[in-house]
C-alpha cells in the first residue's frame, strides 16, 4: 500500500506538516481549528487516515476494546522483543487547535517510518516500536479525561470506559461502534519506555527561547462534578424570597472558585469550565445546574488547602441560594515527578540535534501521565506561539515542529537499539542521524 502523502519522500519535516494538514481537514472549523470530539464522524475520519498511513509505513494496526489505535513496527529480529511506544490523541475540544494531541500522533507515525527505513538500510534494533492514538484524552465529550490511556494502564476497566455517556446519553461504546472503532484486538504489552511529543500550551519555552521542553514534573489536579438542585418556577410572578435558584448557586460558586486561586497568585489555577442548566428557559427559574470545577497546583499544601476551600464553597453556595448540592464525581491527580532517565535521554537527543532544551513542569494533563508508574515515561514539549491552547488560533512554528520530530526520532533510534531502556540508550554512542 502506498501513502497518499504529497510531501517529499526524503523530507520528514515536510511529511509531518503535510500529515498535520490532512488531519486538520477532519473536523475543520472555518477559523482554522478543529472540532473533533471523541467518537464523532470527524474522529472516525482522522482514525481512518491514521490507519491507512500506519499500514503504508509498514505497521501492523490494532484497535483495542476502548478504541485505542496501535501501529506496531516490527524492528527486532527476535520474538517478544521489548516495545518502545510514542503517541498522543486525535480527539479535540470544541473549536480547538489543530496541533493539540495530533502532533504527537503524527510525529509517532513519522518516527515509525524513519525506523523502518533505517532497518531497511541495515540498522540493527533490539526493540520494536509502536505508535498509538489514545481514545478520549480530552474529556470534552466523555468524562473522565485520559480515558483510553487510563484503561490501558489499568486505572479503569473497559466496561467502565465504554459505559461513560455524553450529555445526550450516548455511551462511549455506542459512539465507537458507530464509527467502526470499538475494537476487539488485544492491546500490546506495557512498553519498556513511553515518550509523548506535545505542544506546550503555555509560553515558558517561547519566553526562554528554547525549542524543546523536557517535562520533569506534573502539577496536581483536583476535579469535581457538582450538581445544584433547586425548584423550577416562573421568573415573573414568583416572589424573590421564595426562589430556590440553582443557577444562582452556580454563580456564587464560580466567583468563589476564582477567588480561591487569587489567594496563591501563580501557584494555584482554578476554573469552572462546564455548566449545564435545566430547563434552560428565559422565563423559568433554573431547577438544576451541573458544573465541572477544577483546582491545579504545583504545591501539595496549596493544592490540598485550595481543594478544601473549593469543597466548602460548594456547600456555602448551596446554602446561600437555598438549594441542595451534591458532588456527582471527584478525581485527584497528585503532583508527580517524571522519571529521570527518559528526561536525560531527551535532553541528550536535543543537544545532539543542536536544539536548546529546558527542563520544566506540565500544568496540563497528558496521556503520558496515565502511564507513570507502569513504565519509564517522558513528555517532550515544543513551543506554543503566544501560549495559546484549546483555541483555534493555536500554532507552533514549523521549525519547532521539525525540532520536536528530530528529537523524538533520535530518542527512538537510541531506545530501539538499547532494548527500550532509557538508561542504556543514553550510554550508546551518538544516535542515528535524522
Amino acid at each position: 500500500m502506498r501513502s497518499t502523502s504529497s510531501a517529499p519522500e526524503g523530507d520528514p519535516a515536510a511529511r509531518l506538516l503535510d500529515l498535520l494538514a490532512r488531519f486538520s481537514a477532519c473536523g475543520a472549523t472555518p477559523a482554522g481549528g478543529v472540532t473533533r470530539l471523541c467518537g464523532s464522524p470527524a474522529d472516525g475520519a482522522a482514525r481512518g487516515l491514521l490507519a491507512r498511513e500506519l499500514a503504508a509505513a509498514g505497521a501492523r494496526v490494532a484497535v483495542d476494546a476502548v478504541g485505542n489505535q496501535f501501529g506496531h513496527f516490527a524492528l527486532a529480529e527476535r520474538a517478544g522483543a521489548p516495545l518502545v511506544m510514542m503517541g498522543s490523541h486525535l480527539d479535540s475540544q470544541v473549536r480547538s487547535g489543530r496541533l493539540d494531541g495530533t502532533l504527537g500522533v503524527a510525529a509517532a507515525l513519522g518516527v515509525g517510518r524513519a525506523l523502518m527505513a533505517a532497518k531497511a538500510a541495515g540498522a540493527v534494533f533490539d526493540a520494536d516500536f509502536c505508535a498509538v492514538n489514545w481514545t478520549n484524552e480530552e474529556g470534552a465529550r466523555f468524562r473522565p479525561s485520559l480515558l483510553g490511556s487510563g484503561t490501558y494502564a489499568g486505572h479503569h476497566d473497559a466496561a467502565f470506559a465504554l459505559s461513560r455517556r455524553d450529555d445526550d446519553g450516548v455511551s462511549l461504546g455506542e459512539a465507537l461502534a458507530g464509527i467502526g472503532y470499538r475494537g476487539e484486538d488485544a492491546a500490546p504489552a506495557v512498553p519498556a519506555c513511553y515518550l509523548e511529543l506535545h505542544v506546550e500550551q503555555g509560553s515558558v519555552l517561547e519566553q526562554a527561547g528554547a525549542a524543546i521542553g523536557v517535562v520533569t514534573r506534573c502539577w496536581g489536579a483536583l476535579k469535581r462534578d457538582v450538581v445544584f438542585t433547586g425548584e423550577q418556577a416562573h421568573t415573573g410572578p414568583t416572589a424573590m424570597p421564595r426562589r430556590r435558584d440553582a443557577l444562582l448557586a452556580g454563580a456564587y460558586l464560580i466567583a468563589e472558585v476564582r477567588a480561591i486561586a487569587e489567594r496563591w497568585p501563580g501557584l494555584v489555577h482554578t476554573s469552572v469550565g462546564r455548566v449545564r442548566v435545566a430547563p434552560n428557559s428565559a422565563n423559568v427559574v433554573p431547577a438544576r445546574v451541573e458544573l465541572s470545577l477544577e483546582v491545579r497546583s504545583a504545591d501539595d499544601r496549596a493544592l490540598a488547602e485550595a481543594g478544601r476551600l473549593a469543597d466548602a464553597a460548594v456547600a456555602a453556595a448551596a446554602a446561600r441560594a437555598r438549594v441542595e448540592a451534591a458532588v456527582a464525581s471527584r478525581s485527584e491527580r497528585p503532583i508527580r515527578a517524571l522519571p529521570a532517565a527518559p528526561c536525560d535521554l531527551v535532553a541528550l537527543c536535543a543537544a545532539e540535534a543542536e536544539h536548546r532544551s529546558l527542563r520544566m513542569d506540565t500544568v496540563a494533563g497528558h496521556d503520558a501521565l496515565s502511564l507513570l508508574g507502569t513504565c519509564p515515561t517522558g513528555i517532550v514539549f515544543v513551543p506554543s506561539l503566544g501560549g495559546i491552547a484549546h483555541n483555534e488560533a493555536e500554532a507552533t512554528d514549523a521549525a519547532d515542529l521539525a525540532a520536536g520530530l528530530a528529537v523524538m526520532t533520535r530518542a527512538a533510534h537510541r531506545l530501539c537499539r538499547a532494548g527500550g531502556s532509557p538508561e542504556r540508550a543514553s550510554r550508546l554512542d551518538r544516535g542515528e542521524p535524522t
